[in-house]
């Protein structure tokens, strides 16, 4: 799988995705029913964000092994900073689901139920690596190492 270090292909990966998830809610979702649109942004949306989890890769994180299926970041500090997005997002919908007209009302709940299931998976992964720092390896020194291409 693809694994992501740098700082720049991250905030590239996160400007792409959410590139990607505008130009769905522009010229893809009004072509289908209200529900169906939710269903396809809900889910494009937990894709992308699990597939960043799953890709990136913190200083003195391992490389070949997979993360474990909790872990959410590499630190700490970045998955309550996340999470604490994603909450402030399931706040903004709960409110629009308050005070917007009644027919939205369903897609800014269920908007808010996923952002908050994301703030959880982020938050609780954050206090879990407090409570058992995670494992690093090494940095190498000097250039990266490449493996051979096998002919």
């Amino acid at each position: 799988m693809l694994r992501i270090r740098q700082t720049r292909w991250k905030i590239a990966y996160v400007v792409a995705s959410s590139i990607l998830l505008a130009l769905n809610g522009l010229f893809f979702l009004p072509l289908l029913p209200w529900l169906a649109g939710w269903v396809v942004g809900n889910a494009l949306l937990i894709l992308l964000v699990f597939g960043g989890t799953r890709s990136f890769r913190g200083a003195g994180e391992p490389l070949a092994a997979p993360r474990a299926r909790w872990r959410m970041t590499s630190r700490p500090r970045s998955g309550f900073v996340v999470g604490s997005l994603f909450v402030l997002s399931s706040a903004t919908n709960v409110y629009s689901a308050i005070s917007m007209p009644t027919d939205l009302t369903f897609s800014y709940v269920a908007d808010a139920v996923v952002g908050g299931a994301l703030a959880f998976l982020f938050l609780r992964s954050s206090v879990r690596m407090q409570r058992v720092p995670p494992k690093t390896v090494p940095e190498p020194e000097g250039p990266p190492l490449w493996k051979p291409i096998k002919r």
